[in-house]
């Protein structure tokens, strides 16, 4: 009896060591379950048209153990000024930085003032200074010739002799300048006339007299960024002077993402409109930063994302309702 209280004895002690082991490893565990803190800097950061990439980030920081500080900015006119934010973030505790940059020179990245290089992924750009960066979004030549795709399918044999004007972003991203050049080599086989294009900063009531008279007389209307396919909706509602019923006169391509673009893209004032998935450009990127962090890895890898192209006939089609409206999914 008392050999075999012992060996009772011995196995309580034998199951509260194993308890109490596995009760300090669990707490060991969440003690140890480190929060990286990543912030993002956008142009115009409460703009709708981040409303799916804000979506993707946060997402992503659920499943990744993320702290994510989404830094609220107006528009951003300098490189420097995006640079002080991203000094500021890094001197505020952030490990990682997710920045749409709004240059693409490529010694702009070598101004931030830090000792230790942070986790970084710049979005929507193809400049990386000596390759330290991880990079995200989509492919900017596809993008330009889906829209020249758009309209060669809409147009067809009777596209010959139409008259284009191009609006564009910033002229000083790379981003913007190859979704220009996709979208004239993606035209090059058909015989339009371009007659004019503008750039970031040239809003239409800024052109003089002439310039205007041209705005008017183009057949297409071609928008490469999302702030300037809601610049031209404006200028043809403007012109047409209701949004009630579709203008067959007015044709306008666009690249965006934002309500306004997909309400008029439903209302029939944009025929087409190709959509960068914005959801998954958040989630890659967050996950990109975090995973350079969490394994230190050298950089962030990159990401590209897919586009979609979609018009009212498509634009309730299951697969493009998850892209156009992700909060509901």
């Amino acid at each position: 009896m008392t050999r075999d209280k012992f060996y009772f004895g011995m196995l309580v002690l034998i199951f509260m060591a194993i308890i109490i082991w596995t009760s300090y490893a669990m707490d060991n565990d969440e003690k140890e379950e480190e929060y990286y803190r990543i912030s993002i800097i956008v142009n115009d950061s409460n703009n709708d048209r981040w409303i799916a990439l804000r979506q993707g980030l946060e997402q992503a920081a659920k499943d990744c153990n993320a702290d994510l500080n989404y830094v609220s900015t107006g528009k951003l006119t300098s490189a420097g000024e995006e640079i002080a934010l991203i000094n500021r973030e890094l001197e505020n505790g952030a490990q990682g930085i997710i920045v749409q940059m709004v240059s693409s020179e490529d010694n702009v990245l070598q101004m931030i003032e830090t000792a230790v290089k942070p986790a970084m992924i710049l979005l929507e750009s193809d400049v990386r200074p000596e390759n330290q960066y991880g990079l995200a979004g989509p492919d900017n030549r596809e993008i330009g010739q889906a829209v020249a795709d758009a309209i060669k399918q809409d147009f067809d044999k009777e596209i010959d002799g139409k008259r284009i004007g191009i609006l564009y972003g910033n002229h000083n991203r790379l981003s913007m300048q190859q979704r220009l050049q996709g979208l004239k080599e993606g035209l090059e086989d058909v015989p339009v006339e371009i007659v004019w294009e503008h750039s970031h900063g040239e809003s239409i009531d800024e052109v003089d007299q002439e310039q205007f008279e041209q705005l008017e007389a183009v057949d297409i209307y071609i928008a490469l960024e999302n702030d300037e396919t809601e610049r031209m909706v404006d200028f043809i509602l403007s012109e047409t002077g209701s949004e009630e019923e579709e203008e067959e006169n007015l044709y306008l391509y666009g690249v965006g993402y934002s309500e306004k673009a997909v309400y008029y893209l439903d209302k029939g004032v944009i025929k087409t409109l190709v959509v960068p998935n914005e959801f998954n450009l958040g989630y890659q990127s967050m996950r990109s930063v975090v995973n350079q962090l969490k394994y230190h890895l050298d950089k962030a890898e990159d990401s590209q994302v897919d586009y979609l192209v979609i018009d009212r006939v498509n634009m309730y089609d299951e697969e493009n309702q998850k892209v156009l409206f992700p909060i509901v999914q």
